[in-house]
């Protein structure tokens, strides 16, 4: 029942919030197109509670996201379209931890030192040779607004999209959604400078192999072929946790021991049959 009362007051809460900016509140998309470390397929992807500014100035989606056969806890999700496909990129926060919760781990050989302070503050990752893209693009001003309007949320560029994952508590109290124009704003702002001439210059022919990444090469979104990002970029590494590979040699134990039980189960059964 509190879980229920609480998605009531959140989906109120959207409903007015679209009604007093002119968004489209949607009460749910079920498969809407999304990749990222979260959302292996876009078929799993299931949207609650929709604040729908895709037709805004600076658009965006909000939503309370979850996947089939993956426990999200409550995620919440602000998606915003880029201008072109950049490299795979995510940016932890040390307050949140909501990836990390979540049961992703990357390869620490990804892992990339930001500049100051945020050092105690962020952890940025991003593919092997993309080091300097990953510093061009996030820079101290984008963290320290990521810190005044998005605390302890983590993010993640992936394709022509960022994804800024929320906790549960994130965005929950009337007010605080005020503050997602204006961060939109301010990362299409950002994004446009940074990645109007982005160019991968790792990339070879063969990432138009992939008959996907060659539909991406369309006139209707301006997207010309130059703009596609590498192999090697466009997804970043991930790892076992310790948790996962406790969970698996369970698994494997609990299997082995009932196999082992019917063999001898059987065993025995043929031996009294004899």
């Amino acid at each position: 029942m509190v879980g229920s009362r609480s998605r009531a007051t959140r989906h109120e809460l959207a409903q007015m919030f679209c009604d007093e900016r002119g968004y489209r509140f949607r009460d749910r998309i079920v498969n809407l197109p999304v990749s990222g470390l979260l959302f292996r397929s876009s078929k799993n992807v299931v949207m609650t509670g929709v604040v729908d500014a895709l037709d805004a100035a600076a658009p965006f989606i909000f939503a309370g996201v979850s996947a089939r056969g993956r426990r999200l806890r409550g995620l919440k999700l602000i998606m915003l379209p880029l201008p072109r496909p950049v490299p795979n990129m995510v940016l932890l926060s040390a307050t949140g931890n909501v990836l990390k919760h979540l049961g992703i781990a990357l390869k620490e050989s990804q892992r990339l030192t930001v500049e100051g302070t945020f050092q105690s503050v962020f952890t940025l990752y991003c593919p092997a040779e993309y080091e300097r893209d990953a510093l061009y693009v996030f820079t101290p001003d984008l963290m320290g607004r990521l810190m005044d309007a998005a605390a302890g949320c983590d993010m993640e560029i992936v394709d022509d999209r960022v994804l800024i994952y929320a906790p549960p508590h994130a965005f929950s109290k009337p007010g605080q959604l005020d503050a997602l124009p204006g961060l939109a704003q301010y990362l299409h702002e950002k994004f446009e400078r940074q990645t109007r001439r982005y160019r991968d210059e790792r990339r070879t022919d063969e990432a138009l192999d992939d008959p996907f990444r060659r539909a991406q090469v369309t006139t209707s979104r301006g997207t010309e072929e130059r703009h596609l990002v590498g192999a090697s970029g466009r997804r970043l590494r991930t790892r076992t946790t310790a948790w996962q590979k406790v969970g698996i040699t369970a698994a494997a134990t609990l299997a082995l021991s009932a196999a082992l039980y019917w063999i001898g189960m059987v065993a025995t059964a043929m031996f009294a049959a004899a």
